[in-house]
């Protein structure tokens, strides 16, 4: 008698350098530091690299109550798991709808983005002209097939990826330091005293904030890792140390590299300052930073897949998502029609917005939507942690981390949701809030329009259970 195949996804798979990659490689080190260093010193001036250690600091509050819902709940449903347990059904519907359909079009909107850095870099020095939607068709068929073919082929693109993109953006900083531009090498970037004003200081904190974005991803993974309870929580936590030291040493050494005695033009510099400092420190090493871009690029959109795929698997599985979405290939575990929804909606998205709209702007506008996106899964996430603390688990109830964590996060999530609309961006990022409500909608039409109807309702007896973790 034959065995039955297995069921679910690929237990035991992966180990913490896995999970810590899966969330390390989500936040997309270089392509955030390299890309935001001009607008937070055009902000922060010199106390950029202060602007980003504040920042660090607030998404550590942010994810001290995520931990502690980690450790109990490591369900590849993350988000829709947690406020599930902790709200309810419903409102984890709509938490996870709203965190899979981001992370779902984000790989559309990185992908062109980084296709259109390779186009503009390889063009103007090279003369190859290729156009940037070539380059963003090959990176998600690259993230389609690492997808379909299982988490560790996935874990091992993150892992050589990211180391790559990471020792680029240490070895430029280092350079930067021990080869400094006009005023020498300072530590007047942390030195409160040198903030030149409150407002530029904390629209830089704002922005640093979201580039730290992803670290919660490793939940994702979690029922894919040995250990989950044990790992997941480290992962969440561990990402951001070292995201955060990154981050820190980069913006510091960048400026110092620069010069501090001339960083106006490093906020005005129309091209990427890593670029500069990298054909000025390594003699025309520019073409080394544009590699780890596209491995930081490819990375992020691979990450993205996983996360998205496995929320979306998630859901299936408890009924609150069409059944077929909870397919698993039975050769490599991968939940393969949740797999190919992803790629032909980032596809989709990529070309039949990205062309008429532009790659940039497509980047800019889905990447602001997702600040209002995670607004509201970090702050009913928080909700959650008080509620599943104070009631399922009252023996673990802490007035620290499951009051005043919630409350600190949660206030500046929402500060950081009125910065970002008042005053109103430039079009087409201004619409970033009306997208985000569509988001909603949809869900909200998708909640009400078919899981709350007469006879449909058994997903919500099952929107929080663990039924893949042993």
């Amino acid at each position: 008698m034959t065995e039955p195949a297995p069921s679910g996804l690929q237990h035991g798979s992966i180990g913490l350098a896995g999970v810590l990659m899966q969330s390390v490689a989500q936040i997309s080190p270089t392509l955030g530091i390299f890309y935001t260093i001009g607008f937070s010193t055009s902000q922060a001036g010199v106390s950029a690299p202060l602007a980003y250690l504040a920042a660090f600091a607030v998404c550590l509050v942010i994810a001290v109550p995520m931990t502690g819902l980690a450790r109990h709940l490591p369900s590849a449903g993350g988000f829709y798991t947690y406020v599930s347990q902790g709200i309810g059904p419903r409102w984890g519907f709509i938490t996870g709808w709203l965190y899979a359909l981001m992370v779902t079009v984000v790989p559309a909107a990185l992908a062109a983005f980084t296709g259109a850095v390779l186009h503009d870099e390889l063009a103007a020095k090279y003369g190859v002209g290729v156009p940037w939607w070539g380059y963003a068709l090959v990176i998600l068929a690259v993230c389609l097939g690492c997808a379909y073919r299982g988490i560790v082929i996935s874990i091992r693109f993150l892992v050589v990826m990211t180391v790559f993109e990471m020792l680029v953006g240490l070895g430029l900083s280092l350079s930067g330091l021990f080869s400094p531009g006009d005023g020498g090498v300072n530590v007047s970037g942390f030195n409160p005293a040198r903030i030149a004003g409150s407002s530029g200081f904390f629209l830089a904190v704002v922005l640093s904030i979201f580039a730290f974005t992803g670290f919660e991803s490793a939940a994702a993974v979690g029922e894919e890792s040995r250990d989950p309870k044990r790992l997941v929580p480290r992962a969440i936590a561990g990402s951001l140390i070292v995201i955060g030291a990154f981050y820190v040493l980069c913006a510091w050494g960048l400026q110092i590299g620069w010069g501090t005695d001339h960083l106006a033009a490093l906020a005005e510099s129309p091209t990427a300052p890593a670029f500069v400092l990298a054909d000025r420190l390594w003699h025309g090493g520019s073409i080394i930073v544009l590699i780890a871009l596209v491995n930081s690029g490819l990375g992020v959109c691979i990450a993205c897949t996983t996360s998205s795929t496995r929320t979306l698997y998630g859901m299936a599985r408890t009924g609150a998502l069409p059944a077929p979405l909870k397919r698993v290939h039975s050769a490599h575990r991968t939940p393969v029609v949740a797999v190919l929804l992803q790629s032909s909606v980032a596809v989709a998205v990529c070309l039949a917005v990205g062309l008429p709209l532009g790659p940039y702007d497509l980047f800019n506008l889905l990447g602001t939507t997702g600040t209002f996106v995670y607004i509201p899964v970090f702050a009913l996430m928080n909700v959650a942690a008080f509620r599943y603390f104070r009631t399922t688990q009252p023996q673990e109830f802490r007035v620290l981390p499951y009051v005043v964590c919630p409350i600190v996060s949660t206030a500046a999530l929402l500060v950081i949701g009125y910065k970002s609309v008042v005053p109103l961006p430039d079009w087409p990022v201004r619409l970033a809030p009306v997208l985000a409500a569509v988001y909603f909608l949809l869900g909200a039409g998708v909640l009400f329009g078919r899981n709350l109807r007469p006879g449909k309702r058994a997903w919500m007896d099952a929107a929080g259970e663990l039924p893949d973790v042993t």
